[in-house]
C-alpha cells in the first residue's frame, strides 16, 4: 500500500471517530432575540438582547437518559444554565449552573420581560430531582459550592406539592457559614386567571422579600399587575409594583408594553416597550 494512501485512510479514520459521536446525539438548537425600549424617569435608551441554546441528548446502554445544554448569549459569551443531565429510575440530576433548592420554585410573580419584580435566589452546582415518592408532590435537593456563579456554599431542599388547581412550595437553602434562606410560595390557578404570592428570607443579610402577582390569559394576550416589598433590617428600602401586557402575534412572535414604580423611589420608575421573538 502506498505511503500517500495508508495517510488517506488514517486521516480518514481520525475523521470518523470525531464526527461519530455528533451522529450518536440528537442535537436541538433554540433560542430568542429581544428588543426593548425603555424610558426610566426620563432618560431613554434602547437594548438588544438574545441568546441561543444548543441541547444535545443521548442515552447510555443501561437506559440512563444523558442531555447537556450549553448557552451562549448573543455577545459572545457564557450566558448561564449550562448543565449536563443525567435522567433514570434515580430521578433527575442536573451538574453544572444549575438552580438552588429556593431557585427551582421561586420567581412566581415574575411575569415580566424588562421590568417588573423577581425574588432573588442564588444558583447551585448540582441538583437533584428525586423520583416521584407522593403524587403531585416534587422533592429537589440542592448543593452548593464556594465558587459557583451566583451562589454560594450550601444545601437546600424545595417541595412543592399541587392539588387541583392549587400549587405551594416550600424551600431552604442552608449556607455553610450557618445562615439561610427560607421561601414559601404558592400559586392558584383558575381558567385564565392565576394568583400567586410568595415570601423569601435570606438572614444573612437580614432581607425580606414579600410578593402578591395576578395574571390572566385571554387567547394571545396576557396582562399581569405584581407588587414586592423589601425590608431590610425591618426597614422598608423598596415596595415595587409593576403591571404589563404581553401580546403573541404567532410565530414565536410577542410584543410587550410593561411598566413598574417604586413607592421608595421615584426615579426607578422605568417604562419599557418591545418585542421578543423565541425559535
Amino acid at each position: 500500500m502506498r505511503e500517500s494512501q495508508m495517510k488517506k485512510i488514517i486521516a480518514a479514520a481520525v475523521a470518523t471517530a470525531f464526527v461519530a459521536p455528533a451522529f450518536a446525539a440528537d442535537v436541538n438548537i433554540t433560542g430568542d432575540q429581544e428588543f426593548a425600549y425603555t424610558d426610566a424617569n426620563g432618560a431613554t435608551s434602547t437594548a438588544i438582547d438574545g441568546d441561543f441554546n444548543v441541547k444535545a441528548s443521548t442515552e447510555t446502554a443501561n437506559g440512563i437518559a444523558v442531555s447537556a445544554d450549553i448557552n451562549i448569549s448573543d455577545e459572545g459569551g457564557d450566558d448561564g444554565g449550562n448543565s449536563l443531565t443525567l435522567s433514570s429510575d434515580f430521578g433527575k440530576l442536573d451538574l453544572g449552573d444549575t438552580s438552588s433548592a429556593a431557585d427551582s420554585v421561586d420567581d412566581r410573580t415574575d411575569y415580566a420581560l424588562v421590568t417588573g419584580v423577581a425574588t432573588t435566589a442564588g444558583d447551585a452546582a448540582i441538583g437533584w430531582t428525586l423520583p416521584s415518592l407522593v403524587p403531585s408532590l416534587s422533592i429537589y435537593v440542592s448543593h452548593g459550592t464556594d465558587s459557583d456563579e451566583d451562589g454560594e456554599a450550601h444545601t437546600g431542599v424545595a417541595l412543592e406539592y399541587g392539588a387541583g388547581p392549587v400549587e405551594v412550595a416550600y424551600a431552604e437553602n442552608n449556607n455553610d457559614d450557618g445562615s439561610k434562606i427560607t421561601y414559601v410560595g404558592g400559586t392558584a390557578s383558575f381558567g385564565g386567571a392565576a394568583v400567586s404570592v410568595e415570601r423569601m428570607d435570606d438572614d444573612a443579610t437580614d432581607t425580606e422579600e414579600a410578593a402578591m402577582g395576578v395574571s390572566y390569559g385571554m387567547g394571545d394576550m396576557t396582562i399581569y399587575i405584581a407588587n414586592e416589598e423589601t425590608q431590610v433590617a425591618n426597614a422598608t428600602t423598596a415596595d415595587v409594583t409593576a403591571f404589563g401586557l404581553q401580546y403573541g402575534l404567532g410565530g414565536g412572535v410577542t410584543a410587550f408594553i410593561e411598566s413598574s414604580s417604586d413607592s421608595k423611589d421615584a426615579s426607578a420608575d422605568t417604562t419599557a416597550a418591545g418585542v421578543t421573538f423565541a425559535f
